[in-house]
């Protein structure tokens, strides 16, 4: 009796061994499952929206997010782990994600949405994460386009609450586009590569060829000063191969790209302390209207905008910026006009917002105002704000807004003027 005893005490500490295995193995399981690296990818439910009709020029709402719009048809997001789409860029407020892409434990570092035309019509967004990974996102559908491995541009997400610095200026994180039209996405860290916006082949890579940090691109080409602490020659790399171009341009310590698309991507030219140049037929030009300190380009036209330094000095000119002929002169008049600063530009707005927040868009072409228009939200505080990063895209224009004493130390609610801080508008 005392074997049988013995024998069934044993199967009993077996089964509870058993027992315990089995728990510790599903809950390393589910572990792994929560813990583990994952990818998941929430496609679109819908059909591809239309593209958004335009909108009545003025605020149209205000976001927690900075949005990077697509082609009018969506808004894209960046946090720390993901990135997300909605698909009504002119709504007033964020809404459920159209598609979304989460990665983990991997961090999300930058974000950019090379031109759809440069990619044989498919529209794509490119994420770069922390492991140095790039993941190219069919903006249709959500679903992952194609993948592929360049330079690690950071370890640490660095959008704050909005993510306007993932979205708007990614740092080492660029587009550009070929003589041949071909979209290309470049990294610049510890090297510069170019990767084929449309398949995810690496077209060329070369190690650091200077101040990569300070690299832009321009028409066919990326520019890299070739060292960050004084004066500098900025040179230059074809896009589609890598190629040292024969000209280099001898520059200063200041390097101000001008006229990009977003960022320092799809530049059109460049001011240096004591020059300026301008991209034309695919080679610089020296460019005499923008030389000045307050020059802005908005597509082949120089702005001049000494507005705001004294009443005599209210108007803003426009120049060809190669020779610095004045086309036109707009005069600030209105509410507030004294202290209007301009924005943004783009190849067909010069964007200016006054201190009464009234929105102008100008035509640059011509000088002509196309809108004048108040941006003020009912439900803002009455107090003034400080204007923080900009981002343009056709009739749209998303302004980050920041508190008077904004500083980088600064918790996101000292940093921001409401927790909803970006202006969302239409000119």
């Amino acid at each position: 009796m005392r074997i049988m005893r013995r024998i069934t005490g044993w199967k009993k500490y077996a089964l509870w061994a058993a027992l315990g295995v089995v728990t510790l193995a599903a809950s390393g399981a589910v572990v792994w499952r929560v813990l583990g690296p994952a990818e998941v990818v929430t496609t679109a439910a819908s059909a591809y929206p239309n593209p958004s009709a335009s909108p009545t020029p003025g605020a149209l709402g205000a976001l927690v997010n900075s949005p990077l719009i697509v082609d009018d048809h969506l808004r894209v997001y960046a946090a720390k782990r993901q990135i997300q789409a909605d698909d009504q860029p002119a709504y007033r407020y964020e809404t459920s994600p159209y598609w979304s892409y989460r990665r983990w434990p991997q961090q999300l570092i930058g974000v950019v949405h090379p031109p759809t035309a440069s990619t044989s019509g498919v529209p794509v967004v490119v994420g770069s994460w922390s492991d140095g990974k790039l993941t190219a996102i069919d903006a249709r559908s959500g679903r992952v386009a194609w993948e592929a491995t360049a330079d690690v541009l950071g370890t640490e997400y660095p959008g704050r609450r909005t993510g306007s610095a993932v979205v708007w200026t990614p740092a080492g994180l660029l587009t550009g586009v070929t003589k041949a039209g071909q979209g290309v996405v470049v990294t610049a860290k510890e090297g510069v590569t170019a990767t084929d916006a449309a398949t995810g082949a690496r077209l060329w890579s070369t190690p650091a060829p200077g101040c990569v940090t300070q690299a832009f691109t321009v028409p066919n080409e990326v520019v890299v000063p070739d060292r960050c602490d004084g004066p500098a020659v900025l040179r230059r790399f074809d896009l589609s191969t890598g190629t040292p171009t024969d000209l280099s341009i001898e520059s200063s310590k200041t390097v101000t790209p001008l006229g990009c698309r977003v960022g320092v991507s799809e530049c059109g030219g460049v001011r240096t302390h004591n020059s300026a140049w301008i991209w034309s037929e695919g080679a610089p030009k020296p460019a005499d209207g923008l030389r000045g300190e307050t020059a802005w380009l908005a597509g082949t036209t120089a702005i001049d905008a000494p507005l705001g330094d004294t009443a005599d000095t209210r108007a803003l000119t426009g120049k060809d910026p190669v020779t610095g002929a004045v086309r036109w002169t707009w005069s600030a008049v209105g509410d507030d006009p004294s202290d209007a600063q301009i924005i943004a530009t783009t190849p067909s707005r010069v964007l200016l917002l006054t201190r009464a927040r009234t929105l102008i868009a100008l035509d640059p072409a011509t000088g002509r105002e196309l809108t004048r228009v108040s941006v003020l939200m009912d439900h803002d505080p009455d107090k003034q704000y400080a204007v923080g990063p900009v981002f343009a895209s056709g009739v749209y224009v998303a302004i980050e807004r920041l508190t008077l004493t904004a500083a980088e130390a600064d918790t996101d609610d000292e940093y921001y003027f409401t927790n909803r801080p970006v202006l969302l508008a239409a000119t």
